[in-house]
This record gives C-alpha cells, structure tokens and sequence, in this order.
C-alpha cells in the first residue's frame, strides 16, 4: 500500500513537471517493488544497459558463492559487449571474448549436470 502512495506522488510529481516542459517517464514494477523514472532522453538501449548494471551487481557481489555465478557473471559480460556496440559492429577480439565466454556458460552448465 505505501508503494502504490509513493507511484501515486511520483506520478503527480511527473504531472508538474510536463507543465513546466520537463518530460520523465514513469515506470512501476510491482512485483519487484520498484518505480523507476526516466529522462527524456531516455531510450530502449540506454535502458536496458542501465538494468544491466544492477546484473552486473549481482554477479560481481555474489562472486564464487553460488553455484551459478559464472553463469551470470559471463552472460552479462556479453550482454555488456553486445550492447555497447548495438549500433555499431563487433571487431574480431569482441567476437573472441564472446566465444570465449560462451564456452565458460558451457562448461560450467556441463559441471552443474555432473
């Protein structure tokens, strides 16, 4: 109930804003109990880069200490390099890492089947 109080002043806020020529999107998620807010300059990309950071967070802090890790830590590294060149083209090292970290997803996929 306190969240749906906080959406509610956040979307008032954002009202006020628009008046004045200030443009930020609200988001809510319920389920992760979250509201998130964007500028107007705001895309899809920079968005998803953005979500990928609190990933990346996860992975860094969770380190070794659980079993699937690797698999995150490695999957978002490739999300980091896939999305950094979105518009532009992957070079042959980029493609290496990628190749190379495919094959650690794998591998540690192949120990947790053991």
């Amino acid at each position: 109930m306190s969240m749906q109080r906080v959406l509610d002043e956040v979307k008032k806020l954002a009202e006020s804003l628009e008046k004045q020529g200030i443009t930020v999107k609200v988001r809510n998620d319920d389920e992760a109990g979250m509201i998130r807010i964007y500028g107007e300059a705001s895309d899809m990309l920079k968005r998803a880069i953005s979500g990928l950071q609190e990933v990346s967070e996860l992975a860094y802090t969770t380190a070794e200490h659980h079993p699937y890790w690797g698999i995150v830590y490695h999957t978002v590294e490739i999300c980091k390099i896939t999305l950094e060149k979105w518009n532009d083209e992957l070079d042959n090292n980029e493609l290496s890492e990628l190749l190379w970290r495919v094959e650690e997803i794998k591998n540690m996929l192949e120990r947790l089947q053991r």
